[in-house]
């Protein structure tokens, strides 16, 4: 075999190969690519430091009061147009410790849940997004350290690759649903180790290796005929190749073949037929004008246009962003039909279309969406989310990439310095409404008749004849169904269903635009959905915001640092602690309660006082916020124990793993655990032993309250039976203005108490 050292376009040395080696031979050709084989260092020369800052989501903004970059309100840090942030997740709230982040993902459970996969320095991190206003971290799996990771998915499985080696990372996701993503193996075989990407064809079920350690760096085909064991079967090393979109043709001139698109670098744009993965040849090629670097390709979905992205072009040959059309109809002779901007400097990275839109990453001006739908060849651009503020600037920082493909619509940005971004982009040519529930969606219902108000905002679409549906799921699993009514301004109301008492009811909102697609409140519905308890009535007995001492006590076993305290948080949300308290009157428990402090060893107990609970009665419950998050997702747990003996003996109540960093609601009723009596305590240990995470617990607005629940409340004369005497009461106490009549719980008296006293009445009394 002969090898020749090349002078590449602007002098880079490129390593080509003369000659080919078959798959006879015991191994592929090995050659190491050196920096000139692609465009890397330029980003470790523009690297920076990575941003720290808490988790940020729309359903935590009301409470975070302080924090880092963009904490309070990042809308005022980050530019955008057509484009509503969800939520950020800075790469310092992954666990591992990561200085950049760089590529992402995604993938949809066979449940529907969805999941971002975050392509990290040192691993790949999951993040359910089911409900995007409110992302977890569910587990990540860690990977040699690079600052080039990729990540594909097939099937249940994700294949890994990087260029600190590990060959390819196989993970298993069959059990993601329940919070865990298993590595299966990581697979070097035939000398192969380092990657620069991973490419994959769901319709022929092969993944394809770019820019890898064998073959000159060329396209490797890759089989999972063994899902958990992939195996190389077939290479073209010509050239080196950076990145390709390889596709299955199902009709027309190429129905039955398998066609990649490579970005090549140096080399342009070359189409390579990999249909036989013995046999891969070069079937069309071009260069263009100003070709510096062909970065990275996406077709659009009839395939006839290709859209393609020039990484060194920008402060070179051209002075604003610039990416290029080329139709690819005859795959033999590409032909370049036009070019398109953001009329900024920043450099164009990884692009993807779906649907009429392209979406692309713009490194330091963002994500920069496209409309296709009237001349394709013409993208126009109608949206956009700048993840860098300050500089549009021609530099490798920013964004890397973005996912536009889950089926919510939920978008996903990497970000090299700021981690994952979670957007909602509305000028992307799709109809698009937002329900939302006005003073937020209610946490206790009553059981005779709940009156509830959405409002419905046409963000771009309207509204379709169906209008707007609540929907309640019975603990049996049964769903009830009813037609929301309009009354202007948007808004809409209906009424909850008759409901069994003390019993916990999921439900949500749905409503279709006039081109069908569905929308719903909460985002993540019907998965993750509004949850109420049904009651009557609720009376706190027992309030503490912890602004006073009440005798509460702390115990610490072997504890070095971080111990529960009480005051105002002094921190900022960046190792985990809450960066204010729930309630807003200041003052919590929490460990670490000072600036860069987190609870080492354990376990931390803090003990109530005893309360005497024989005056609430049974119906007696515990309500208060909790907070408790573990930065490596290991056995540390926040334990609710509760005790009816004065703390002699204990029993618990919940033990709680990581939580995203945000405020959660709990209530327990005392009778489910311990006997109410008057000897009552409760007992939180929060543990990190061993010490080898970042842990924080913090616990406020603890309430001892009493519930009460009265399913008959259409007996409105309280004689035991339906009759028309109780019409009548209820007539009396309409005309009256007595509250007993507001049977919707809306506040007011108007048509629709009738209605909720009518459908009481109708289904009568146990």
């Amino acid at each position: 075999m002969k090898t020749n050292l090349s002078l590449g376009r602007s002098g880079y040395v490129r390593v080509k190969a003369i000659a080919c080696v078959g798959l006879a031979a015991s191994a592929l050709l090995t050659l190491s690519l050196s920096a000139g084989a692609h465009e890397d260092w330029r980003k470790l020369r523009d690297a920076q430091q990575a941003v720290s800052a808490p988790m940020w989501s729309l359903s935590q903004q009301a409470r975070m009061q302080e924090g880092g970059p963009g904490v309070d309100d990042p809308s005022t840090v980050f530019e955008s147009h057509n484009v509503t942030l969800l939520a950020w997740i800075p790469l310092s709230a992954f666990p591992g410790g990561h200085g950049a982040g760089n590529d992402c993902w995604g993938y949809t459970s066979p449940s529907g849940r969805e999941y971002a996969i975050m392509c990290l320095q040192k691993g790949f991190g999951y993040v359910e997004v089911t409900d995007p206003t409110n992302p977890v971290i569910v587990d990540w799996v860690e990977g040699p350290a690079s600052t080039w990771r990729d990540v594909k998915i097939i099937g249940q499985y994700a294949y890994g690759v990087s260029e600190g080696g590990a060959g390819i990372q196989v993970m298993d996701l069959s059990e993601i649903d329940q919070g865990r993503v298993r590595l299966v193996r990581n697979k070097t075989q035939l000398g192969h180790r380092t990657t620069h990407n991973i490419v994959a064809n769901e319709d022929s079920g092969y993944l394809y290796l770019v820019g890898a350690n064998i073959a000159n760096g060329g396209l490797i085909a890759v089989s999972l005929a063994d899902p958990q064991d992939p195996l190389i079967v077939g290479q073209w090393s010509t050239h080196y190749v950076h990145d390709a979109q390889v596709v299955t043709y199902h009709d027309g001139p190429y129905a039955g073949r398998e066609i990649a698109f490579c970005s090549n670098g140096f080399d342009g744009l070359e189409i390579i037929d990999v249909t036989d993965k013995g046999n891969m040849f070069l079937v069309g090629r071009t260069d263009y004008a100003d070709l510096r670097y062909t970065h990275q390709a996406w077709l659009s979905e009839d395939r006839r246009y290709l859209y393609l992205n020039d990484e060194l072009d920008e402060g070179d040959t051209v002075s604003v962003t610039t990416s290029r059309v080329f139709d690819v109809s005859d795959i033999t002779s590409p032909r370049l039909v036009s070019t398109f901007t953001s009329g900024l400097p920043a450099i164009d990275h990884n692009n993807y279309v779906r649907g009429t839109t392209l979406y692309q990453a713009n490194y330091r001006s963002g994500l920069r969406v496209f409309d296709l739908s009237g001349d394709p060849t013409r993208p126009v651009q109608v949206a956009w989310f700048d993840t860098y503020p300050g500089s549009d600037g021609t530099a490798f920082n920013g964004a890397w990439s973005t996912y536009p493909y889950f089926g919510s619509g939920v978008v996903l940005i990497s970000d090299i310095e700021r981690g994952l971004f979670i957007v909602d982009v509305h000028g992307d040519g799709a109809a698009k409404l937002q329900l939302g529930v006005p003073g937020g969606a209610p946490t206790e219902v009553r059981p005779y008749g709940q009156a509830l108000t959405v409002e419905v905002n046409e963000l771009a679409g309207v509204l379709g004849d169906g209008g707007v549906q609540m929907n309640v799921r019975l603990p049996d699993g049964q769903v009830l169904t009813a037609p929301m009514a309009p009354v202007g301004g948007g808004l809409f109301e209906g009424t909850m269903p008759a409901l069994p008492c003390f019993e916990n009811v999921e439900y949500w909102f749905e409503a279709a635009a006039d081109d069908g697609r569905l929308f719903r409140a909460p985002l993540s519905a019907p998965f993750v959905n509004f949850r109420a308890l049904v009651v009557s009535e609720i009376e706190v007995v027992v309030s503490d915001n912890f602004e006073a001492d009440a005798g509460w006590t702390v115990e610490n076993v072997e504890v070095s640092d971080g111990p529960w305290e009480r005051g105002v948080p002094r921190g900022r949300g960046t190792r985990g602690d809450p960066a204010s308290d729930f309630d807003g009157s200041g003052s919590l428990w929490t460990t670490g309660l000072a600036r860069n402090a987190d609870l080492d060893g354990g376990p931390t107990r803090l003990t109530t006082s005893t309360y005497d609970l024989t005056a609430v009665g049974p119906e007696a419950r515990i309500r208060f916020a909790a907070w408790f998050t573990n930065d490596d997702g290991d056995e540390d747990r926040l334990d609710i124990e509760m005790s009816d003996d004065n703390g002699d003996t204990w029993t618990l109540a919940e033990s709680i793993a990581g939580m995203p960093a945000a405020w959660t609601v709990r209530t327990y009723r005392v009778a489910d655990f311990v006997t109410v009596n008057d000897r009552f305590k409760m007992r939180f240990s929060a543990t990190d032993n061993p010490n080898n995470s970042v842990t924080e617990a913090a616990i406020d607005a603890f309430q001892i309250v009493r519930m009460s629940c009265d399913a008959c409340r259409a007996d409105m004369n309280g004689d035991g039976s339906l009759d028309i005497f109780d019409f009548l009461e209820f007539q009396n106490a309409f005309a009256s203005g007595d509250p007993r009549a507001d049977f919707d719980g809306d506040g007011q008296l108007t048509i629709f108490d009738f209605l909720a006293f009518q459908n009481a009445f109708a289904q009568g009394c146990e």
